[in-house]
């Protein structure tokens, strides 16, 4: 039986709980989310992580899509902001 976050959903889920605790601190948990992957990539191979970064942007829609029916803004319109904000870091080199 292999662990819990060899199925991609729930590896997605594990990146996501350490991405909530690296809030607080940030330089402290990059270091799991690499040893995540890696771990990933050891025990299922590199085409694994396709997996997972679909599971991610699946689970990133359906939280986006449910602020954007609690707001009243369109999903369209919240992904828009949300690239936006992301090119606008691109010039902040972050």
């Amino acid at each position: 039986m292999g662990l819990i976050y060899d199925d991609p959903r729930l590896a997605a889920l594990t990146l996501t709980r350490i991405a909530a605790e690296e809030s607080d601190d940030p330089s402290e948990l990059t270091g799991r989310m690499h040893e995540v992957l890696e771990d990933l990539v050891r025990r299922n191979g590199k085409q694994y992580l396709a997996e997972v970064a679909i599971a991610l942007a699946r689970a990133g829609f359906i939280a986006l899509d449910g602020l954007a029916r609690t707001t009243g803004i369109s999903t369209a319109e919240l992904l828009d902001r949300v690239e936006i904000e992301g090119l606008e870091g691109l010039d902040d080199g972050a």
